[in-house]
């Protein structure tokens, strides 16, 4: 299997090939390994203008193992779409990527997901509500995802990060290629507190703004859920957020001031319908939702669910017939002795909800019934 995937690098690397002609080869070959016998007289048909002799030229100085465990040792991990590691989320996009590389750790299919983005050069309001937003996140452990960039969402990776929460960065260039260079120490706190640095291009590939696209279409796939912090009107932010949706996922924004045009885009994102994101909770609430709608949780993580509902069976007693946040209700819990994380706090009070015996109101407050 490693000799194969040998062969599946060297095909990710090749000049001029892009994941709609791999496609097409491994249909007409079967493998990469048989690519690799048939590279001087692949289909003319499939290949764009004198790829072929590029193909050639670059296979003569690239040695199949020799490369492949270069990058190893580097401790870059390389994968395909036909791996099983490869992330399920992003198996689920129309025209998903054919290959991710991986600096550090790949996200858990089974961890709830978020991605908070938004402007470069972002006010102290937008500073203060991305460190809130994604160190509750953290805290309730759901995994960051973001770009790295300078602004909302560096700020958020490093929220999450100091919370020793997991967090993953996608990039518009290599893995190895740390941008902005400013950011390197969260490049590197990333990898070292259990998240990863992520990437559909090649080690060694420089940013490129035509990549930005493809690096926040990437983003948009490994989140279940999208807040934007900061945007103006017009900005690259919305680049994501339109994925996101092409993708059916819910986007969140947080309100800013009429007179802020760094809010201009979060308040035009919520005019249009996107979700008021007022607190942290009411994000929070929908991951448990679509968390348990999805049915990927992991055995581990059942077993930690159930302990979690016996500890909060009596929960419908710490609700009263005035509006009571969540947060108070968490407290309220802790103080008495019961040990209750937020996610599964929030799983029982929905279906308190759910049955009727209690009422969500103002977003992240709930009433007995």
């Amino acid at each position: 299997m490693e000799d194969e995937k040998a062969y599946r690098y060297w095909m990710h690397n090749l000049p001029g090939i892009g994941d709609r002609t791999i496609e097409k080869l491994l249909k007409e070959f079967g493998s990469a390994k048989d690519v690799y016998r048939a590279r001087n007289h692949l289909p003319k048909q499939m290949l764009r203008k004198n790829a072929s002799e590029s193909i050639e030229e670059f296979s003569k100085s690239w040695e199949i193992e020799k490369q492949y465990a270069k990058l190893r040792q580097r401790g870059i991990r390389f994968y395909s779409l036909e791996d099983e590691e490869y992330p399920m989320r992003l198996k689920k996009l129309t025209h998903p990527p054919y290959a991710l590389y991986c600096m550090g750790n790949m996200p858990e299919e089974e961890c709830p997901s978020i991605a908070i983005i938004g402007a470069r050069e972002c006010s102290e309001y937008g500073r203060y509500m991305a460190e809130a937003f994604a160190g509750k996140m953290a805290d309730a452990g759901v995994a960051v995802v973001s770009g790295m960039a300078r602004g909302i969402d560096g700020i958020s990776q490093r929220a999450a990060v100091d919370k020793k929460g997991r967090t993953y960065a996608v990039l518009g260039s290599g893995v190895d290629v740390c941008y902005p260079a400013s950011n390197k120490k969260l490049y590197q706190d990333i990898q070292s507190t259990g998240g990863g640095i992520l990437s559909v291009f090649p080690p060694g590939t420089s940013p490129q703004k035509t990549q930005f696209p493809e690096r926040n279409r990437i983003v948009a796939g490994l989140s279940d859920v999208i807040l934007v912090v900061e945007a103006r009107a017009k900005s690259g932010t919305w680049i994501t957020v339109d994925m996101a949706l092409e993708q059916g996922k819910n986007v969140y924004a947080v309100p800013g001031r009429l007179t802020d045009r760094l809010s201009d885009g979060c308040n035009l994102l919520i005019r249009q319908g996107a979700g008021i994101a007022l607190a942290p909770e009411d994000i929070l609430a929908e991951l448990v939702v679509l968390t348990n709608r999805q049915g990927n949780t992991s055995r581990k993580s059942s077993d930690r669910k159930k302990k979690d509902t016996e500890n909060i069976a009596e929960c419908l007693g710490f609700l009263d017939f005035y509006p009571k946040p969540a947060d108070e209700i968490l407290k309220e819990m802790r103080n008495a002795g019961i040990s209750v994380e937020m996610p599964a706090l929030l799983a029982e009070l929905i279906g308190l909800c759910m049955e009727g015996r209690a009422k969500q109101v103002a977003g992240s407050h709930f009433v007995k019934v």
